[in-house]
């Protein structure tokens, strides 16, 4: 009988140098900060508010504005408060 292997969850790659992983509302989120978008982790560069504090819109340096809508890991450089 064959069996069907379990799909594997797509491998993410290892969180950029010299940070640390942590999960944080939109309101916690700084410049400098890396979030993990379509594939790649993305540094954000500026932020402006979306309304109010459980929303940013983070602006990346290669790629189109982001809105941060939820609680998410960010990986921030280790010694940054």
């Amino acid at each position: 009988m064959h069996e069907r292997r379990p799909k594997e969850p797509p491998s993410i790659p290892a969180p950029p140098r010299g940070t640390k992983g942590s999960t944080r509302p939109p309101s916690d989120v700084r410049i400098g900060d890396f979030v993990y978008l379509d594939g790649a982790y993305q540094r954000v560069r500026d932020m402006r508010s979306a309304g109010t504090a459980a929303h940013r819109v983070l602006i990346f340096a290669r790629r189109d504005p982001w809105v941060m809508r939820e609680a998410r890991t960010t990986y921030r450089p280790i010694g940054v408060r």
